[in-house]
């Protein structure tokens, strides 16, 4: 009865450090990531900014027709003008914030000695971490989605649940790897980057090889196959008008459930590796 209530009253004081967690989340990586994501819309919109679509561009009688209005011959432009803008760079922001979130979210309580502080008193690094890595990925979500009414209001709506779902399972994907490597070395951000690449490479390269080494390519993501999983959740193109959504499930499970075997892994290694050891 005492272990149980003692274990109760540690697990309430690590849930009550949550908004801390949330807290510095912003401050020092929820504001880096949507600056970050501002100016990379921004330089991504620019090439493309002479293309957008006016109200007042004449509409070819070919659409008029196809489309049935001026508006809906708009709308179905802006709708491919999205659908490029947001293929070329939701990758790119998932994978940042990813990195921001998780860069040294272990590794730096180690380097710089905190973690004497933070379990003077009774609770575990597994716990304490795993519950960051979920605090830090509902703020990432939360700032995606600023992000998203940000652009709705300037340019046009972006937002729907397909979008959230493969962002915040995408996120997954990279934070997963990135919570074990920080747990388990120094370098995550690096080691993060350094995974990306070589499986990105090897599996482009040697993905459709039958020799027997070519099976040691399981031990890495297919992260060459994520475009895949964003392009079917970034709006649909004008010669598609009102097709609908098909997200290659397959390819997105591979992805998160890699990712959440390295969360797995990540708090395996908290749990029985000393933080003292850099």
């Amino acid at each position: 009865m005492t272990e149980t209530m003692a274990t109760g009253r540690r697990h309430a004081r690590v849930g009550m450090y949550a908004l801390w967690q949330l807290r510095d989340y912003l401050k020092d990586r929820g504001l880096p990531t949507f600056i970050v994501a501002l100016l990379s819309g921004y330089l991504g919109l620019s090439p493309i900014i002479e293309r957008m679509p006016r109200r007042a561009d004449p509409v070819p009688p070919m659409l008029l027709e196809r489309f049935g209005s001026a508006q809906a011959v708009y709308a179905a432009r802006m709708m491919e003008f999205n659908h490029a803008f947001l293929r070329s760079i939701l990758g790119t922001l998932v994978f940042l914030g990813a990195l921001f979130a998780m860069n040294g979210i272990v590794a730096n309580d180690r380097k710089q000695g905190f973690y004497r502080f933070l379990f003077a008193k009774p609770m575990t690094p597994a716990r304490y971490y795993g519950q960051a890595f979920f605090v830090h990925w509902a703020g990432f979500v939360a700032v995606m989605i600023v992000l998203g009414l940000v652009h709705g209001v300037l340019i046009w709506p972006v937002l729907s649940r397909p979008l959230l779902l493969v962002i915040a399972l995408m996120f997954v994907a990279y934070a997963g790897i990135a919570f074990l490597l920080s747990a388990a070395a120094r370098w995550d951000w690096m080691s993060l980057v350094a995974v990306t690449v070589a499986a990105t490479f090897f599996w482009d390269r040697y993905g459709g090889s039958t020799h027997p080494l070519a099976r040691l390519l399981y031990l890495l993501p297919p992260l060459n196959r994520a475009d895949e999983v964003y392009a079917s959740v970034s709006g649909v193109p004008m010669y598609a008008s009102g097709a609908p959504i098909v997200i290659p499930w397959s390819i997105l499970a591979w992805l998160v459930g890699y990712g959440a075997a390295c969360f797995a892994a990540g708090l395996v290694v908290l749990r029985y590796r000393r933080l003292a050891i850099v």
